[in-house]
């Protein structure tokens, strides 16, 4: 690991990201933005976009299929059927129903509010779904006091339910919470279709076993922890490792966290549907999320966490984090005896993202932009890297950019066989690091592009192993030194095919028929170089030492 380097990054991300890191996939048009320079953050607005009338008439409970029984402002649902809730209930309902029995509440203007338990409760059943009736706007609100022990009595969200737990619709659903968590479930959540906002204590949602987000527009607040969380690492009866979070479909997922984004105990995944449609989300944690977590110097507030695999298959991430961008943890033990692999995976999809690059973790002061209310900032995280593995990382696919990182990619192996990946990063660009194998950087396909400054103990591409190259497209810069270089590796740096082009100082072994050329590409400013009848066009913010190219075809600029 090197030092840091003393400046900071930061920025508006969207705007950054479209001006500053855009890949052009008709032209092969790459540019790139300074890695180190300061500018205030714009503390971003909680969605507004989701509001819904409270309701204000006489409550009703209606079903023609099953059967319930009300006491005062409890309603309680003894078994299977479907059941309409409409009007202003200032209490609590309560399903205890069969543990097979399938029950569904349809809200259809309805608002509930509760202060002495959970508003929706759902005890005992085989599966609860709750439906936003279409052109209706509901609202459930936990009123409780901030929890602060555990009691089993109490239900752990404004909607708690010890079944699987479906919310859908093609309604508007808002929950509050300030007890907990906004929506929990011990088994599998799933969230399909409706308009959802959940601003929660804890947990905007959390689905022990598993949490499935399909369709829809959701804006997830957490204004003390994460915003979607799972907890559960044990065999399901079809034989599938629990913990996951899936995002299908054209669902439109926001995410504002003072931890982090999302948590998952085993694995997360971006796919597109079955009828082709992809996710579209955007993270903020940390003061970026507006909000600070009470045990600031200690929480993690990464964009994705997962203990095992994370895997972006399609869809698009905006990620702007206090802490890594995507994160997979090696070695965990899960309860099905398996450990987790510590795998990222990228084949497909848009990932764009700023990651804060602070100088170093204080012992006890707050840095960067100011938590809401402005009292003073996040405490910050050192080394924060924009895509982390503790194992492997592929990227295969794909677009991605990287516009501010202690360290970009960093790894234990990092293989690049696919897509277009840009890198802005203050300390290393690339960096394989010590852990279970012997570090490496692959490459054998795809476009990568890597700044970090020309100046300080940064290294462009930096392997404490091998680097080894055989395909694709490789721009790295860095200082024109060999103790801090564009391209570093403590065993060998050695390319048999594809084409690398050194901005900087770097110790390259030649193979096949790569030939080595001369060029000039190193000043500041925007340049065009041909590969192979391809060109590419890229921006440098600074001036390097010199140029070598190395390539299988022939490279003119």
């Amino acid at each position: 690991m090197k030092k840091i380097l003393s400046a900071i990054l930061a920025f508006i991300l969207v705007a950054a990201l479209a001006a500053c890191g855009a890949v052009d996939n008709g032209t092969g048009t790459v540019t790139d933005s300074p890695a180190n320079t300061e500018s205030d953050v714009a503390e971003p607005a909680v969605d507004q976009d989701i509001t819904a009338q409270e309701a204000t008439g006489t409550f009703v409970m209606t079903s023609e299929d099953g059967s319930f029984s009300d006491s005062g402002n409890v309603y309680i649902i003894t078994s299977a059927g479907t059941y309409t809730a409409s009007g202003l209930l200032d209490g609590q309902i309560i399903v205890d129903a069969g543990e097979t029995d399938e029950v569904v509440i349809e809200l259809s203007g309805a608002t509930i509010n509760y202060g002495n338990d959970s508003p929706i409760m759902v005890k005992c059943a085989g599966s609860v779904d709750i439906s936003a009736k279409r052109g209706t706007e509901n609202v459930i609100n936990d009123t409780r006091s901030t929890k602060k022990t555990d009691d089993e009595d109490q239900g752990e969200g404004a909607i708690s339910a010890k079944c699987d737990l479906k919310i859908k619709g093609n309604g508007t659903l808002i929950v509050n919470a300030t007890y907990n968590n906004g929506i929990h479930t011990t088994d599998d959540l799933k969230i399909q279709n409706l308009t959802l906002k959940v601003t929660a204590y804890n947990n905007a949602l959390k689905g022990k076993d598993s949490v499935t987000v399909t369709i829809g527009t959701v804006a997830l607040i957490s204004t003390n922890g994460d915003g979607v969380k799972t907890e559960n690492t044990d065999v399901s009866k079809n034989g599938v490792t629990r913990g996951d979070i899936t995002l299908t479909g054209g669902s439109v997922v926001t995410v504002y966290a003072a931890g982090d984004g999302f948590q998952a105990a085993h694995n997360f995944e971006m796919t597109a549907g079955e009828e082709g449609a992809a996710p579209t989300v955007t993270v903020y944690t940390g003061s970026y999320s507006g909000y600070t977590a009470s045990d600031a110097a200690t929480t993690s507030y990464k964009g994705v966490k997962v203990q095992n695999e994370l895997n972006i298959k399609d869809g698009t991430i905006t990620l702007q984090t206090y802490d890594d961008g995507l994160h997979a943890d090696y070695g965990t033990p899960f309860d099905d005896g398996t450990k987790g692999t510590g795998t990222i995976n990228i084949s497909g999809g848009t990932v764009n993202m700023s990651v804060y690059a602070p100088q170093n973790k204080t012992a006890g002061g707050r840095m960067g932009p100011g938590g809401r209310g402005g009292w003073g900032g996040q405490q910050t995280v050192a080394g924060a890297d924009a895509i982390h593995a503790d194992n492997v990382l592929n990227i295969s696919g794909g677009t991605i950019s990287i516009d501010s990182a202690y360290e970009g990619l960093e790894a234990n192996v990092i293989n690049v066989s696919g897509g277009k990946t840009v890198v802005a990063a203050n300390d290393d660009g690339v960096n394989a690091t010590k852990g279970s194998s012997t570090p490496a950087v692959n490459v054998t396909g795809g476009y990568l592009d890597v700044t970090v400054s020309p100046n300080g103990d940064t290294d462009g591409i930096d392997s404490n192993g091998t680097y080894k190259q055989t395909g694709g497209v490789v721009i790295t810069r860095g200082p024109n030194n060999q103790n801090m270089a564009a391209i570093d590796a403590d065993s060998s740096v050695s390319i048999s095919g594809g084409t690398l082009i050194v901005l900087g100082y770097g110790r390259v072994s030649t193979s096949g028929s790569v030939k080595t050329y001369s060029l000039s590409l190193h000043s500041a400013g925007n340049h065009t170089v041909n590969i192979g009848g391809t060109e590419y066009t890229f921006t440098n913010a600074n001036a390097y030492g010199s140029t070598t190219c190395y390539s299988d075809v022939t490279v003119s600029s």
